[in-house]
């Protein structure tokens, strides 16, 4: 079926979960861990378990892929895709605030990856700022906001 090294599918898997195409990626990556266990069972780089945990979870196993996805950020708390990924997770069980919450430590570790930033604006429902040149923080937008809450008129 595949014309490529059994270690080029964890590349093939993990390029499947970039576009989404988890039922794809979970095959692949199947395959990859049966041949690579055959060989000799190699340790399996965390980038590829977190894309295997999403994986898993967008097949319906969540909790275990959640827990690959923890797993990859203890082993490699550096990399943005990690959180990315435990995010994803989080969003496809349907807990909101914890994707939320992945997301904005993958940011913390480096803020202007793109898609972090992407997904985490997929996930703000804050409405725009009354005064965009502002914080949110700030007591102008916060008073304005909250006046035109009360009057419905908020966009």
């Amino acid at each position: 079926m595949f014309d490529v090294d059994d270690r080029d599918l964890l590349a093939l898997g993990r390029d499947c979960c970039l576009n989404r195409n988890y039922a794809e990626a979970l095959s692949v990556f199947r395959r990859a861990f049966q041949a690579l266990a055959f060989e000799g069972g190699i340790a399996v780089h965390p980038e590829y378990l977190s894309h295997y945990g999403v994986a898993l979870a967008a097949s319906g196993r969540t909790n275990e892929g959640r827990r690959l996805c923890e797993r990859s950020i203890q082993l490699e708390p550096y990399e943005p895709e990690h959180y990315l990924n435990l995010g994803l997770v989080h969003q496809m069980t349907g807990h909101r605030s914890a994707a939320f919450g992945a997301l904005e430590r993958g940011l913390a570790v480096r803020p202007d990856h793109p898609s972090l930033l992407a997904e985490r604006r997929k996930l703000d429902r804050r409405r725009a700022l009354p005064i965009p040149s502002l914080a949110r923080e700030h007591l102008l937008n916060r008073c304005i906001a909250k006046l035109l809450s009360i009057t419905g008129t908020h966009r």
